[in-house]
């Protein structure tokens, strides 16, 4: 397996491979890592995207939603995102998300960003990777990256309307959201939506973004 990744790796360069298990209790090793990459190797960046493999990013209207940002000199202290305001740990031991008392002993999470996509502004990203040298381990990475973290540092979370839309089979109408989550996880899925986004990309500018 790891011949076939570097393999990949030198075909198409766009690879960051960590030093930890690919696996859902890693997951905030995995955010930690990229933060740590982001912020030592793309330090002229603006802003930073990230999403999940399940994620199509409409990419016609989040460019010119970030040059706006950048127009109003609103490039600082930003991270949006779905924002989950109500949820309590999982105390089922069968659960998938199955916490326990000495891992997190509160009945209420912090507001806390959906994991499976944000928008960071860069600062954002060096500040929260520097608190993580700080902040005790937890592995629900949503609610440690954007809850604990965000918390101490006194960032807000936001959620445009238009932020994010979840499809099943395909859009019915002008992609006017940032972000589309394939619930199907299925590649035929993605690449439908991805050639809708792109048929409307003149659709755009009827989208109403601020």
């Amino acid at each position: 397996m790891q011949h076939e990744i570097e393999k990949e790796s030198k075909r198409y360069m766009d690879i960051i491979q960590g030093n930890f298990v690919d696996s859902y209790r890693n997951l905030t090793y995995k955010l930690v890592f990229s933060l740590f990459w982001v912020n030592n190797f793309c330090k002229n960046a603006k802003f930073v995207i990230k999403m999940d493999d399940d994620i199509i990013t409409n990419i016609p209207l989040l460019v010119p939603y970030l040059a706006e940002k950048e127009k109003a000199e609103k490039t600082s202290d930003l991270l949006e995102c779905q924002t989950i305001t109500e949820n309590s740990p999982v105390r089922e031991r069968n659960n998938k998300w199955f916490i326990t008392l000495e891992e997190y002993p509160f009945t209420k999470f912090l507001p806390y960003c959906a994991g499976h996509s944000s928008i960071m502004s860069i600062d954002v990203v060096r500040k929260i990777y520097r608190a993580s040298k700080n902040v005790p381990y937890l592995w629900l990475e949503d609610v440690y990256g954007s809850g604990f973290l965000s918390l101490l540092l006194k960032i807000n979370l936001f959620m445009p309307t238009f932020y994010y839309e979840s499809v099943l089979n395909g859009l019915h109408k002008s992609p006017c959201s940032l972000f589309y989550l394939d619930v199907l996880k299925n590649d035929s899925n993605a690449l439908v939506l991805w050639n809708t986004i792109t048929e409307h990309e003149k659709d755009s500018t009827v989208c109403k973004l601020f």
